[in-house]
């Protein structure tokens, strides 16, 4: 597929609808602040403060969601499928009722839904015709692994702490780690459901990644790939070989 012919399918077939971007602004909205709840202040209550926090957290995090949600959209429509984002409501009120709860202390970032729909004329010629559930799990970890490349890239800055783009770097891999638990319908769920053996290395590849971040993003890269093969191995092994 060349440039010209991508672009008309993602004008055509990938564009944010109203009811997508309404979606979005409220997902946005709701990340920032659960982000951005425990800056209202040291000691007391600062409307002030915590409010420019807040409008802070929401254009770092529109960027991360809009970067996630973007490469989703882009590699579903090289795959010939018409990507579709909405929000999973029940998650996403959990999400508050947690910070709520947990007064800041405890954070989820849950409610960002990822689902495909067969453009027939497009997929022709694929040897899978129809709709794919291992396709669609690699599409949708794809916003995943962007938004891990991402804060990757950003780590190879001078990032000073407490900055916005440290601030950028935590939310991109908050994100990216929540979307990748194994719940349907999370992209790491879908991507569970397609394939057991790609979820067990690229979840694995994650957290080896983020554990090994502080190390620099090279050493980081090189030991999350080196924990998701010795997962997959494993996994393989005791598992797949066996009861796959």
């Amino acid at each position: 597929m060349d440039w010209i012919e991508f672009r008309d399918r993602y004008s055509r077939f990938a564009r944010f609808s109203k009811k997508e971007v309404w979606f979005l602004l409220v997902l946005v909205f709701v990340f920032a602040f659960i982000f951005s709840f425990d800056k209202w202040g040291v000691d007391v209550f600062d409307a002030s403060a915590g409010f420019k926090n807040l409008v802070v957290s929401f254009v770092l995090v529109g960027v991360v969601v809009l970067i996630h949600h973007v490469v989703q959209r882009c590699v579903c429509v090289l795959f010939g499928f018409k990507p579709m984002h909405r929000v999973w409501w029940t998650a996403l009120v959990l999400s508050l009722l947690v910070v709520f709860l947990s007064n800041g202390r405890l954070m989820l970032f849950l409610g960002s839904v990822f689902g495909i729909r067969m453009l027939d004329i497009q997929r022709l010629g694929w040897q899978t015709y129809g709709l794919n559930v291992k396709q669609q799990g690699l599409i949708a970890v794809s916003g995943n692994i962007a938004l891990v490349l991402f804060a990757g890239l950003l780590k190879l800055l001078p990032v000073v702490s407490g900055s916005f783009v440290a601030r950028l770097i935590e939310f991109s891999i908050l994100f990216a780690f929540f979307n990748m638990l194994p719940i349907p319908p999370l992209d790491g769920g879908l991507m569970m459901i397609g394939s057991r053996l790609y979820f067990v290395f690229l979840f694995a590849a994650l957290v080896g990644f983020l554990v090994f971040f502080g190390a620099g993003f090279l050493t980081a890269l090189f030991l999350g790939l080196l924990s998701g093969v010795v997962a997959w191995l494993v996994f393989y092994w005791f598992f797949e070989k066996q009861y796959g």
